[in-house]
């Protein structure tokens, strides 16, 4: 799975003007929503914060991964968006979002949904790929930075859950 085949320009914005959590959700869905990949926007709406109530998706160092699977998503898709004040998305090292990448998928694309959430998590590893996103000011360069990540990290990674988490990566197939 590469991530260029996942996110598309009109899913990139990279001067979000919302401040808060809630605003953040709903701006990034009505994207979803009108690129087509999500039927009902309300509905996904309600599961990406049915999700964030049960734990915070800031993965902390400024990054959220706010994710949901729901009937209402036609394919699996991913939206990004930069802030350049930063958004509180109650991250346990309290420090604000700057970096959202929003998933959605459809309900029976678990081992999909799953890949999609550890392939972004290991590109925000890299503080390098960090920084150029962060710097990247057009749709377009976050692309290239995207198509960059996926020519040097093709593979699948093997991975195993708990609970419907990641827990454990292994590495590529």
């Amino acid at each position: 799975m590469l991530l260029q085949e996942l996110i598309d320009e009109s899913l990139i914005n990279v001067d979000l003007k919302a401040k808060a959590k809630d605003a953040v959700i709903e701006e990034m869905v009505d994207f979803l929503t009108k690129e087509g990949t999500i039927g009902n926007k309300h509905e996904f709406v309600d599961v990406i914060k049915r999700r964030e109530s049960i734990e915070s998706t800031a993965i902390g160092d400024g990054i959220a991964i706010p994710h949901g699977r729901s009937p209402q998503v036609k394919r699996l898709s991913v939206a990004f968006a930069r802030s350049k004040e930063g958004v509180d998305f109650f991250s346990l090292d309290k420090k604000p979002a700057h970096l959202i990448f929003m998933i959605a998928a459809p309900q029976e694309a678990r081992k999909q949904y799953l890949q999609a959430v550890a392939k972004i998590a290991r590109l925000l590893k890299s503080n390098v790929m960090k920084e150029r996103l962060l710097k990247a000011d057009k749709p377009s360069k976050v692309m290239d930075i995207l198509k960059e990540f996926d020519h040097a990290a093709p593979g699948e990674l093997i991975i195993e859950t708990r609970e419907g988490r990641v827990i454990y990566k292994k590495g590529k197939k």
